[in-house]
């Protein structure tokens, strides 16, 4: 498969020469080198030097080492660096179309259609385009979030199991679908979620099994839920405009485009099963799974995300207009 995947995009040059210079780039990421949305971000970059026959190089700094999340975006908007790897949500002002997909508990059933919606409303609806625009930077690589659970210090199984545990969260919107459930929401970084079970600030985090296990969680929080929490989009792999569009010439982009292509899908397969292989995992590391057995009542008591969306929105200064529209293109995905 690599050896297919490496010739489609040599494939590409024969058409023009190869980038003229070698380069290599300084990747500020904000995740964990073990991390999923990791290994594919490094299987583009791999693609990427293969198809320029060495000439563009990656060297990635994991965990927040050039920057933290919330502060890559800034660092790419700035030129201190060209790429970069963190999450829109992370960026609630600069990035509030962008983020919605990456944001909205309970949207998305499954993690492919978060993945692919994100993937056509970033790269072909005028507003999300003109965001990223507006701030100097470009998707190369989006990445998905399958189904949030609980991983928990102690067993949920109801609602009222849940009521007061401290649980990690980010944004705004998880919080709000946190408190409707009556638990208490503290917003951490993803890097923190071990070291807050860990020291008891949090009872609970509200991630993927595969998130949980590529962060290490079975060793501090010993009982995973099954309640459904949905899906997401995930971070995305940025470059900034002036690399993407003045930099790169049309060769490059299109090997930029073409191993973004491949690895975005090879991510929708890998997810597919990687949840199962998690909790597998989990189970050997001494993980007790509770079956949650008010999953109805909780999606009753958590609110509609994308109204609350727009609310939110044009409260903090969107136009309405705009944000109608927002809404109206993500349910048109949806079929809602």
């Amino acid at each position: 498969m690599k050896q297919a995947l490496t010739l489609s995009l040599a494939s590409l040059l024969s058409v023009a020469a190869l980038p003229a210079n070698a380069q290599n780039y300084r990747v500020a990421h904000f995740t964990p080198q073990t991390s999923t949305t990791a290994h594919f971000d490094q299987k583009f970059a791999q693609l990427v030097t293969d198809a320029t026959g060495g000439k563009t190089t990656f060297e990635f700094f994991w965990g927040g080492a050039l920057g933290s999340g919330a502060e890559i975006v800034h660092l790419l908007t700035g030129g201190a660096i060209k790429i970069g790897g963190s999450a829109p949500v992370y960026y609630p002002s600069e990035l509030p179309i962008s983020g919605l997909t990456n944001s909205l508990p309970t949207l998305f059933d499954d993690v492919e259609t978060a993945m692919r919606v994100q993937r056509r409303l970033t790269t072909g609806n005028p507003l999300f385009l003109k965001e990223a625009s507006s701030i100097g930077i470009y998707p190369l690589v989006q990445h998905g979030l399958s189904a949030s659970h609980l991983m928990c210090t102690k067993p949920v199984s109801t609602v009222t199991d849940l009521s007061g545990l401290r649980v990690r969260t980010y944004g705004y919107f998880l919080p709000a679908a946190m408190s409707a459930i009556g638990m208490t929401p503290i917003n951490m970084g993803t890097t923190e979620m071990y070291e807050g079970l860990e020291r008891g600030m949090i009872d609970c985090v509200a991630v993927s099994y595969g998130t949980a296990s590529s962060y290490k969680i079975a060793e501090v929080a010993k009982y995973w839920s099954d309640i459904n929490l949905g899906a997401l989009s995930g971070p995305v792999l940025y470059a900034s405009q002036t690399t993407y569009f003045n930099d790169w010439d049309d060769t490059m982009r299109a090997i930029v485009n073409e191993a973004s292509s491949k690895v975005f899908e090879e991510e929708i397969s890998y997810l597919s099963t990687f949840d199962e292989e998690a909790l597998e995992k989990a189970h050997e590391a001494g993980v007790e799974l509770i079956h949650f057995t008010e999953q109805a009542k909780v999606n009753e008591m958590i609110p509609n995300m994308l109204d609350l969306w727009e609310e939110r929105q044009v409260s903090t200064g969107m136009p309405a207009d705009v944000a109608a529209e927002v809404v109206s293109a993500v349910r048109a995905e949806l079929g809602k």
